[in-house]
């Protein structure tokens, strides 16, 4: 293109010269010495300007010659670093297929011609990792802080999820102290550490965590709640598991106010008491919990509870079918608490009540023992079939879960459709 433009000014110049001169076409000498040269004037301009061209073109094709081991070097370069972009590329997905050792291998093969070694190494200390070559891992994260001193902060992070994901806690945690040295506002550290602190259970140090990581707004108010929630409630069952009295009222005492009414938390501390046979205590608390906060964990565990006062026991759980009228797992533990009293009629109307609004296998064993307290083996056999059928699979039913502490079993908690209310106790 520069060819033709050249060539097209030079036709413009020389048609020009020719209008100029084709009248009069002057006359030049030159004269040096004994030597003399007389020719027109046009012919010297043309002359002139081919001596110009030819000059500068024997210019450039020497600058070419003295530049071609220069070219030709930036012309390999560019093949490597070509090639470099090219294996990263196969690298990373090689990495997402989880084919790790391919990965590797082509993540290292042209480093040294990358544009981005720190992606390289990253990427290829994340292979060397899912090998199990920790060395590897850590030998290519130096190496990516050697390429890339500015990313420092950044491969450090990298490193401590690694160490995470691998179960390297302690190495995690001393890298992330020492990220939270470096930049104490960054909250990235932060996300890490409460995945560290709860894969690790360190319950501890995740509530001292919490009011940090809701003064940076990195967690909303459900999680958070959420994470004080399972963190009392694993301490509380540590301290369960401990048997020592001491150390479980302690961690009961260092419960926030707030929480001590939470459902999990309750039922958590409940079963605790059951096993310590703090009945009273236990009844006590879930009376006292139940009147603020409604709870179907909570008002099963009230049935499970054999307080020194059964009579007032009763009193109570009855006071709150006005409010609750057709819940299952009131009429269970109503049912459970008329037995205890040995009040066996009302026992059953109880029992079958619940059964009427959601049939469960343990109402069916409970309604089997009070049947036969008065003899009707007949029907208790078929309550006990019943609710063996059900609990072996025979009556499926639709049902949504909560999860009681792990010291008690999984319970499912049925959907119950509308139904009319039951107004007061059964007499």
């Amino acid at each position: 293109m520069k060819a033709v433009i050249f060539g097209l000014i030079v036709l413009i110049l020389a048609v020009g010269l020719e209008l100029l001169t084709h009248d009069d076409s002057g006359y030049l000498v030159i004269g040096y010495g004994q030597w003399m040269v007389e020719t027109t004037l046009t012919l010297a301009v043309l002359v002139a300007g081919l001596a110009f061209i030819g000059g500068y073109l024997a210019l450039r094709f020497v600058s070419g010659m003295w530049q071609t081991p220069q070219r030709l070097g930036q012309t390999r370069q560019q093949r490597r670093t070509s090639r470099a972009s090219k294996m990263l590329i196969e690298g990373l997905i090689d990495v997402e297929e989880g084919n790790w050792d391919r990965a590797e291998r082509a993540l290292i093969k042209d480093i040294a011609y990358s544009n981005t070694p720190l992606l390289n190494y990253i990427a290829a200390a994340r292979a060397a990792q899912n090998q199990g070559a920790y060395e590897r891992r850590d030998h290519y994260l130096d190496l990516a802080r050697e390429t890339t001193p500015a990313a420092n902060f950044a491969v450090e992070l990298a490193q401590a999820e690694l160490q995470i994901s691998s179960g390297q806690f302690d190495q995690a945690l001393a890298t992330l102290r020492h990220l939270r040295a470096l930049d104490p506002r960054h909250p990235q550290p932060l996300k890490l550490l409460k995945s560290l602190y709860s894969q690790h259970r360190d319950w501890g140090q995740l509530l001292d965590l919490l009011p940090e990581l809701r003064k940076r707004r990195l967690v909303n108010k459900e999680e958070a709640q959420s994470l004080e929630v399972m963190a009392h409630v694993e301490l509380l069952q540590e301290a369960a598991r401990s048997e020592s009295d001491a150390y479980l009222i302690e961690e009961w005492k260092a419960i926030p106010n707030r929480l001590r009414r939470h459902p999990r938390i309750v039922a958590t501390y409940v079963y605790a008491l059951l096993e310590r046979n703090e009945l009273d205590l236990a009844e006590q608390l879930l009376q006292e919990t139940l009147k603020r906060n409604w709870s179907d964990e909570l008002i099963y565990l009230y049935g499970l509870v054999r307080s020194s006062d059964l009579v007032a026991q009763l009193t109570r759980a009855e006071a709150w079918l006005s409010q609750q009228g057709n819940n299952p797992w009131l009429l269970l533990t109503l049912g459970r608490i008329a037995q205890y009293n040995s009040l066996w009629g009302k026992a059953r109307q109880y029992l079958e009540t619940s059964i009427a609004y959601a049939p469960r296998p343990e109402a069916y064993r409970e309604l089997g023992k009070v049947l036969e307290e008065i003899g009707d083996s007949e029907a208790a056999l078929e309550c006990y079939s019943k609710g063996l059928s059900m609990t072996t699979g025979g009556v499926m039913e639709e049902s949504g879960k909560f999860h009681l502490p792990e010291t008690a079993r999984e319970v499912s908690l049925p959907i119950r459709e509308p139904t009319p209310q039951l107004t007061g106790p059964v007499s």
